[in-house]
């Protein structure tokens, strides 16, 4: 009860209030307000479609898994708010999406839960969300940066509705007051790509045809489940190729040598364990540019990341560095392995940088337990027969 209060409401402040008042009757009447962020729900990962279909339950909802980042819109009359999943407020980054909201969809209030993806103008082809994520921190060149770096916006879940919470009403009737509300423009805003079914063979198509438009895979949703804010849910899953990567925390790092003097060139990678403490689980030192993005392109190079963790430096021994868990990443490996260096028990076979998640806090990073299942499933399916 507690905590579905401060799930709803993101306002500690309000529920301590309500417990030291003693009155047990009045967490009910905390509820989801519009323009407050809230925080998303998280689906859990599915091995197959198989799987996914056996958990969730047939028929479900199957939907795009869009390659972009997490965005919650609120309108309340004229005035619109946007919202990332680390509930940081994005408005003025993205006037272009006010003006989406403002000209194709109706209501006077509401709470959207949508995914903004990047394409490309001129081809229209959907890009990859490092392409696009430096707009989430840019609070300046705005104008071009809507030019050069687009983004659609997909949505998939409504909260909030007509001055009524809709989080314990079933999936399957918030999906039907979106689609009834957004006037589709594509590449401006489009309700998710969906379909209800039972067959796994049409399912098989559709997982096929996000991944050719150039998305991270499909989502099965439970059509009577409802929204569970903060939660990473089992009636919600998510399918991708089985392209083995994590999202991971810098915690620590090394100055380099040579044409690399001065910058961090090498950085210590970590997990979460249950209770929050960041586990060391491998070393990168790949995937980084030696340039300026604006002199390559999509990426990061070591003087910028450098620029982004010196602030974070707690502690300087030599070339090493203690940094302050903040920045998460994404990256690719080859293999985990048993490991006695690290504090997880894991080591990363030849990890490789990604991308900056800037839209995912540190308690979003992978967890042990993620990472233990990923080794035994490993173990199972190709490296140990």
């Amino acid at each position: 009860m507690i905590q579905g209060a401060i799930d709803n409401s993101n306002d500690l402040a309000s529920v301590f209030d309500v417990a030291k008042k003693r009155k047990i009757e009045d967490f009910d009447k905390i509820q989801i307000q519009v323009g407050k962020p809230i925080k998303v729900m998280l689906a859990q990962k599915a091995k197959s479609i198989k799987e996914a279909f056996e958990k969730v339950g047939k028929p479900c909802a199957v939907e795009y898994k869009y390659d972009g980042f997490r965005m919650l819109i609120h309108k309340k009359g004229k005035n619109v708010t946007l919202f990332t999943r680390r509930l940081e407020n994005v408005t003025k980054q993205f006037p272009e999406v006010v003006g989406y909201i403002e000209k194709y969809v109706s209501g006077e209030s509401f709470i959207l839960d949508s995914e903004a993806v990047g394409f490309d103008r001129k081809t229209k082809e959907y890009k990859p969300f490092q392409s696009i994520s430096q707009r989430i921190r840019r609070k300046y060149d705005i104008e071009k940066l809507q030019k050069e770096l687009p983004v659609e916006v997909n949505v998939f879940d409504i909260l909030y509705y007509k001055g009524k919470s809709l989080l314990k009403e079933p999936f399957e009737k918030r999906s039907s007051i979106i689609r009834k509300i957004i006037k589709n423009v594509p590449y401006s805003i489009i309700n998710s790509k969906q379909i209800i079914t039972s067959d796994e063979n049409e399912t098989e198509k559709f997982y096929k045809q996000a991944l050719k438009d150039r998305q991270e895979g499909v989502m099965f949703k439970n059509l009577q489940a409802e929204y569970q804010p903060g939660s990473r849910v089992g009636h919600m899953l998510k399918i991708k190729p089985e392209e083995r990567d994590l999202d991971l925390v810098i915690t620590g790092g090394e100055y380099g040598t040579g044409k690399r003097y001065g910058w961090l060139s090498s950085f210590i990678l970590s997990c979460r364990d249950k209770n929050g403490k960041f586990l060391e689980i491998g070393k990168m030192g790949t995937g980084i540019k030696e340039k300026s993005t604006e002199e390559s392109g999509i990426g990061i190079s070591f003087n910028e990341l450098t620029e982004k963790l010196k602030p974070l430096i707690v502690e300087e021994k030599g070339k090493s560095v203690k940094i302050k868990p903040k920045i998460v990443i994404s990256v690719t490996y080859q293999e985990i392995q048993h490991s006695p260096n690290y504090g997880s028990g894991f080591a990363l076979r030849f990890p490789r940088f990604t991308a900056l998640r800037p839209d995912k806090s540190p308690a979003e990073a992978s967890s042990l337990e993620e990472i233990k299942r990923d080794f035994e499933k490993q173990k199972r399916n190709w490296r140990y027969g």
